[in-house]
């Protein structure tokens, strides 16, 4: 059985799905290149949603107001709201984020790595100490990094 969507978006990055309810976002697959979504149940709240990624990659906004439901654990949930507060074109390391929450920079690695929601909840402005670090489970090299690379470039290039 195929996955389903609510929109399918083509941006500079490649395809992303999205996933609502009527009520909240609850999904960006930011790699949807790949996965032979089904688009079906788009709403209103699934335009808006859309809307606001577009202004995102048009560079007309720098921030996002929707409604969100995620689910993790309580310490992913804690991360991801810590990245909510990571402005636009800023970057902090997986240890200064640790240390913000009181915990590791590797746990910091997995929050992000689980994030349901990439780009509204910006996990790609996190980076390694050294260098720009992994994005949804790759390290450093290949298209998914390539994918982190561009979106930290978008956002530091004449800010929205």
């Amino acid at each position: 059985m195929r996955p389903s969507a609510q929109a399918i978006i083509t941006t500079p990055i490649g395809k992303i799905a999205v996933m609502n309810n009527e009520q909240a976002l609850t999904h960006v697959d930011v790699h949807a290149e790949s996965v032979p979504y089904t688009v079906t149940g788009a709403n209103k709240l699934t335009a808006e949603i859309v809307d606001q990624l577009t202004a995102y990659f048009a560079k007309k906004t720098n921030q996002f107001d929707l409604p969100m439901q995620i689910s993790g654990t309580v310490f992913q949930e804690k991360v991801w709201q810590a990245l909510k507060n990571i402005p636009f074109g800023a970057c902090l390391t997986y240890g200064e984020l640790a240390k913000e929450v009181n915990t590791s920079a590797r746990a910091i690695g997995g929050a992000c790595r689980n994030n349901p929601i990439p780009i509204v909840i910006p996990c790609h402005r996190i980076v390694a100490a050294n260098g720009i670090g992994g994005y949804s489970g790759q390290w450093r090299l290949g298209h998914k990094v390539d994918v982190k690379r561009w979106l930290l470039k978008h956002e530091q290039s004449e800010k929205a």
